[in-house]
């Protein structure tokens, strides 16, 4: 059912944004992140993935992507910034 809505989405004419956070702990977030097409997946605080999507959020040359989200040593601004397309 996710990925049939996921292809939709990515067949629509909408501007879309698909994000995969690795499996979710309730740890403190570390404010680094890896965020890319394709991330090993590990494990992520719920507070790096709320705060890398209020980043993507605030970052509109970002869409039509899915983006994996990992924990790692990038700064969350920072890793937004590398996901935007030229």
């Amino acid at each position: 059912m996710k990925k049939s809505a996921e292809v939709a989405l990515s067949r629509s004419g909408l501007n879309w944004l698909i994000v995969r956070p690795s499996l979710l702990l309730d740890d403190p977030g570390t404010g680094t992140v890896s965020l890319g097409p394709a991330e090993f997946h590990g494990e992520i605080a719920r507070e790096d993935v709320a705060a890398t999507l209020a980043e993507l959020l605030h970052e509109p040359r970002i869409g039509r992507q899915i983006l994996e989200l990992d924990t790692e040593s990038t700064p969350i601004e920072e890793a937004v910034r590398a996901s935007v397309r030229s």
